[in-house]
């Protein structure tokens, strides 16, 4: 690999790293002030921590929401 290369994949690496405890905290704050009951806080807690960024992508593109039926 070139030195360019190697820079460009630095910096995603960067990326990567900064973004999932962003991500991760904003998701898991957005969890607990939802109105879900306690177990889908924990699952999808479970998710956003266990699969680190794509359990937060996933949170919010699927925007649980309480069903009231």
């Amino acid at each position: 690999m070139n030195f360019s290369m190697t820079i460009v994949l630095q910096i995603i690496n960067i990326l990567l790293l900064v973004s999932w405890p962003v991500l991760s905290t904003i998701s898991l704050v957005k969890i607990r002030n939802r109105n879900l009951s306690s177990t889908l806080k924990v699952i999808w807690a479970l998710m956003v921590i266990g699969v680190p960024i794509l359990g937060a992508i996933a949170f919010f593109i699927i925007n649980p929401t309480e069903s009231t039926e």
